[in-house]
């Protein structure tokens, strides 16, 4: 029951919110039945259920064109777990920045952990991958230096020369 109003309120806050315009959004489910939610499909050599979810709306924010082709060549992916205020700050700030990302819950994923153990030598999170170049834990400067490199705008950083 507990799953159902959360899925609900998520479902309203999507309506209501959308910051995925003309995105797709896709369900995994895997064979324990957790659900995950990313911005692009699992690798094919996964055992993932996946239901696919097309926005289309006029209003809202949109992720660039030109962010696409960066996540392109250089993804971003934030490995989080439930009821964690540093994966919470990660995933907001990612967000506001309009930085396209897939989050990996690896909470009670047993494949996900090993993945992440592989990565980064630990199963410490939020670990947060931009391309090739893996962090680990939230620190702001460090995680805007490696977006910047990787050339994700900051609209922030935008905002405050358009001031000047």
């Amino acid at each position: 029951m507990r799953h159902i109003k959360i899925l609900l309120l998520l479902t309203g806050l999507l309506m209501v919110l959308n910051p995925a315009q003309g995105a797709r959004l896709y369900k995994w489910v895997d064979e324990d039945g957790a659900v995950s939610y990313h911005d692009r499909p699992p690798p094919d050599d996964t055992r993932y259920h996946v239901e696919e979810k097309n926005f289309q709306s006029s209003g809202g924010q949109n992720i660039s064109a030109e962010a696409r082709k960066i996540a392109a060549k250089y993804p971003v992916i934030l490995y989080t777990v439930p009821r964690c205020a540093s994966c919470d700050l990660a995933r907001a700030h990612l967000e506001k920045r309009k930085v396209p990302f897939t989050e990996k819950d690896v909470g009670g994923n047993r494949e996900l952990t090993v993945e992440l153990k592989a990565l980064s030598g630990s199963v410490s999170v939020p670990t947060i991958t931009v391309g090739e170049k893996v962090i680990t834990g939230f620190t702001k400067t460090w995680l805007d230096s490696e977006l910047n490199q990787a050339g994700y705008k900051d609209p922030g950083a935008e905002k405050e020369e358009a001031e000047q």
